[in-house]
């Protein structure tokens, strides 16, 4: 019966240390998820991959020079689903969008919505409706006129 117990607590142990471990590697720890910002940029570089993507872009500072800014998104699986593609992201492009900053301070965060040029949103959650755009482009001037 002892090796029973014994087997059965050290199966238990596993599993928290497994469920610890994927927590931890899906932590938003780094990110400031009480802030969102509004900003504006032009695209550089959209990196499609696993497990994460991330979207690089170039915003324009109030002193007229450019700083490279890098956002993380959600795996490319979840991304198709809400018909964001590997091609959706253009280089040169110019995009509005909302994120949550790193806590850090560095140039980026995690993506929340972006506006494209031609008016579209495209949205990483789930929830995403003609009210919600509505709520966004009146968020959107109003940050964006500060």
């Amino acid at each position: 019966m002892t090796k029973r117990m014994q087997f059965l607590a050290m199966g238990v142990a596993a599993g928290l240390l497994t469920a610890a471990v994927a927590e931890a590697h899906h932590s938003f720890a780094m990110f400031d998820r009480n802030t969102e910002i509004v900003k504006s940029g032009t695209i550089v570089r959209w990196a499609f991959n696993n497990p994460h993507s991330w979207l690089y872009l170039n915003v324009k500072n109030p002193d007229g020079t450019e700083t490279l800014w890098s956002f993380e998104g959600s795996a490319p699986t979840g991304l198709i689903q809400r018909g964001i593609t590997g091609d959706t992201f253009k280089p040169g492009a110019n995009v509005t969008f909302m994120y949550c900053p790193l806590r850090d301070g560095r140039p980026g965060g995690a993506i929340g919505w972006a506006k494209l040029d031609d008016g579209k949103y495209l949205n990483r959650s789930e929830e995403h409706t003609s009210e919600l755009q509505s709520h966004h482009d009146l968020v959107c001037r109003l940050l964006l006129e500060k």
